[in-house]
């Protein structure tokens, strides 16, 4: 008899730990289905942004590696050139990123000098894709660490990276109801997972409805990432000097939990296609939520960060200088049946390249939240306006920057 699919095992699992200790709270089975040890969707590498259910933006164009790499050159170099200088990326995925950033990284080779890029992959099977695409392509010292290897390097200078990683920290769902707030738990019904409401799981969610000053009308749901201000919180606190940017979809508060949002943004992936049935497929599906930027604003503040400035990755990589990576005009000097052929890379190279800063897209879709920790410059080239006269700029045109007032 064949053994049964990952899915059902893990179902059997959440199944158990429900008969052990009664309905768990959503928060509870979404890190189940996310980050079991061995079960798990990230765990077993099949989010790695890899294409199988969805793309990250540096899985569509290489700018977007390049791009970061232009930005964290220069808080470098406007940091005063510190040796060595950390950058860390959490959640790295295929390693994709990894490779357009150091590749980048060339053009500056006293910025090489100082680097020390540092992967944070908690997934054994991601690493196992990452490191022979790593391997051979940069002489500049590049390692993989875990939580507690960062802790142990702490304090240091540098930047820490973090795109769509914080969407996918399970969420707990709230809805209202005229007796006060509620939470989503998971049961078991006949052998199937099904959802209840119950009391709040915890003291933690009701401070956050406070800070937040969210009161939700009935039947209205909200979705809340406890998880990522306390990584936030924990994150700026082991820069003694630098930068951490997140990129991620999300909003303020204000706009997150608005009456008109009904059901809230948990949304999950499977083979490109979005679906609310959350409690099926365990661990063969994305889970993600928008984050609150509030929140994490707030958390960041409170240890002595500042917000740099919000702004969409559209924007962010126009100032970079996107427009750079557009492909050059075809040579008239092609061999012989390479038309065609260039043809279409130019156009794949195009097309992906529009889907990172075009409207309507993922450069819309995207977020840029920098903040900074110690004396660092706030007037970042990518947090500048991307045009001037009313005209996009390339890198080579840029004038000086301006920032941008954060989104509130």
């Amino acid at each position: 008899m064949p053994a049964p699919d990952t899915s059902e095992r893990l179902k059997s699992e959440i199944t158990a730990e429900i008969a052990e200790r009664g309905p768990i709270p959503f928060a509870r089975f979404m890190e189940l289905c996310l980050y079991h040890p061995t079960l798990g969707y990230y765990t077993r590498g099949i989010g790695g942004g890899g294409g199988r259910d969805y793309l990250t933006s540096s899985g569509v164009h290489r700018a977007f590696g390049a791009l970061l790499a232009r930005q964290v050159e220069e808080m470098w170099r406007r940091g005063g050139r510190p040796d060595p200088y950390h950058f860390v990326e959490f959640g790295p995925g295929e390693g994709q990123f990894a490779v357009d950033f150091l590749c980048e990284t060339k053009r500056s080779p006293a910025f090489a000098a100082a680097l020390r890029y540092v992967l944070v992959e908690p997934s054994p099977a991601l690493q196992e894709r990452q490191r022979p695409r790593l391997k051979g392509r940069t002489s500049i010292p590049t390692s993989w660490v875990d939580e507690a290897g960062l802790d142990a390097r702490a304090p240091f200078t540098g930047c820490l990276f973090a795109n769509e990683v914080l969407d996918a920290f399970p969420v707990h769902r709230v809805v209202g109801t005229p007796e006060g707030p509620r939470e989503i738990h998971v049961a078991v019904r006949d052998g199937r997972l099904i959802e209840t409401r119950l009391a709040l799981s915890g003291p933690a969610i009701e401070r956050f409805l406070g800070e937040s000053a969210m009161t939700l009308e009935a039947e209205q749901e909200a979705d809340i990432n406890l998880a990522a201000p306390c990584w936030i919180s924990w994150a700026v606190g082991l820069l003694q000097r630098g930068h951490l940017i997140v990129v991620d979809y999300g909003h303020e508060a204000q706009d997150l939990y608005a009456p008109e949002r009904r059901r809230g943004t948990l949304l999950a992936y499977h083979l490109h296609r979005t679906n609310e049935d959350f409690l099926e497929r365990p661990g063969e599906q994305d889970l993600t939520a928008h984050l609150d930027f509030t929140a994490l604003r707030r958390a960041a503040e409170g240890r002595g960060a500042r917000c740099l400035g919000l702004t969409t990755q559209a924007r962010f990589l126009l100032a970079l200088g996107a427009l750079d990576f557009l492909p050059e005009p075809a040579s008239a000097e092609r061999a012989p049946g390479r038309e065609a052929v260039d043809l279409v890379e130019a156009m794949r190279d195009r097309e992906g390249l529009k889907e990172l800063v075009l409207p309507g897209r993922m450069g819309d879709k995207f977020r840029v939240l920098v903040f900074g920790v110690g004396d660092v410059h706030r007037d970042l080239a990518g947090l500048s306006r991307p045009w001037a006269s009313g005209e996009v700029t390339t890198g080579a045109q840029r004038r000086a920057p301006q920032t941008v007032e954060r989104e509130e």
